[in-house]
């Protein structure tokens, strides 16, 4: 595998993953204006089983679907339920479009309050140049000290347990959970989803760097519009690092996991409060 921060490696080459089987092109959902939306189910998970379809999807905000899009997701995917991780000032600057899904419940689980930087792109194409510019040191760094504090901060945890509930509690249809881009925060969940789930460690994490296969458009939206302000130079790891999925967030994440709880299913169990007894009912509900 190719990693972005290999200098020899041309801009715009992120890492990207190993096919998993019996689950062609990571589950994307082909629609107009939103890029990133994936159905998990399909993938091997525990027991020779597979998750579900039509159940749990994985997205970037829906401020910009059209509103075939958004048909599709209901029509045909059984969009039910919407979980958005993003903060309340991304939400009140782009908000999801409720009126135009009538029926969907919507749950506010922010895992930060306040911006993150570089992960929460809040400000739109003009305020990732804006994000880019100010870096100091290695934007790796920066983004890669963020991941620890989802998992395990405060106000991600609460977000991430009451994210688990919802999808307990749901009988039927699909929920779909969103931050941004669907990479960084929604990523996280989809993680612990799987995990929960049994899916292998190495599908998760080939699920997790699949979002680079369809966030190239914006990352080069963002190069081109710099490169038209000559401010392109010098900056072609900072676009890697805050477009792209990275086994070294990844790691970072987990490994902070670990060491504070010891494993992962410790963390579901005493830091989430989402113990055996709720894995094997999540598993009921979504493994076929």
């Amino acid at each position: 595998m190719t990693t972005a921060k290999d200098a020899e490696e041309p801009l715009g080459n992120p890492e990207l993953p190993e096919p998993i089987p019996g689950f062609p092109d990571f589950g994307h959902i082909s629609l107009r204006g939103l890029h990133n939306t994936r159905d998990l189910g399909g993938m091997p998970a525990a027991d020779g089983r597979r998750i579900a379809r039509r159940r749990l999807i994985r997205s970037g905000a829906l401020h910009h679907a059209t509103d075939e899009d958004l048909t599709q997701l209901t029509a045909m995917h059984d969009l039910e339920r919407v979980v958005d991780f993003r903060t309340d000032l991304e939400r009140d600057k782009e908000p999801d479009p409720k009126a135009k899904l009538p029926g969907v419940v919507f749950y506010d689980l922010p895992v930060f309050q306040e911006s993150a930087v570089g992960i929460t792109h809040e400000g739109g194409l003009a305020g990732d140049m804006k994000t880019l510019k100010q870096f100091n040191g290695d934007p790796f760094d920066v983004i890669r000290d963020l991941y620890p504090e989802s998992l395990l901060g405060e106000d991600g945890m609460r977000a991430y347990a009451d994210f688990l509930q919802v999808l307990l509690g749901a009988p039927s249809g699909a929920t779909l959970w969103h931050c941004t881009e669907g990479k960084d925060r929604a990523g996280m969940g989809a993680i612990l989803v799987e995990y929960a789930l049994g899916v292998p460690v190495d599908y998760i994490r080939a699920d997790y760097l699949a979002t680079n296969l369809f966030v190239r458009t914006w990352a080069e939206k963002v190069l081109d519009l710099m490169a038209r302000h000559h401010v392109l130079e010098g900056i072609d790891a900072d676009v890697d690092a805050l477009f792209y999925a990275q086994m070294e967030y990844y790691r970072a994440a987990f490994d902070a996991v670990r060491k504070e709880f010891g494993t992962v299913d410790n963390y579901l169990a005493d830091g989430l409060g989402f113990g055996p007894d709720a894995v094997a009912e999540l598993r009921a509900r979504y493994l076929e």
